[in-house]
């Protein structure tokens, strides 16, 4: 078998530290019906910042 390479190995243990540190969601958008949602999520300087600042006010409201 041949040696991993650094990069090979650095790899291979982000890897490893993502799936057992993170979680990870996605989403599709349909361009035709959903192009004000697809324009709005643009304009956002920080499209994950704002999703999670709409699901935390989410959760305070409802507990």
């Amino acid at each position: 078998m041949p040696k991993k390479t650094a990069y090979k190995e650095k790899l291979d243990y982000n890897n490893a530290y993502n799936r057992s540190h993170y979680r990870s969601f996605s989403f599709r958008f349909n361009k035709q019906s959903e192009s004000e949602i697809i324009e709005w999520l643009e304009s956002k300087e920080s499209t994950k910042q704002y999703i999670l600042n709409l699901i935390k006010e989410d959760l305070k409201k409802n507990k």
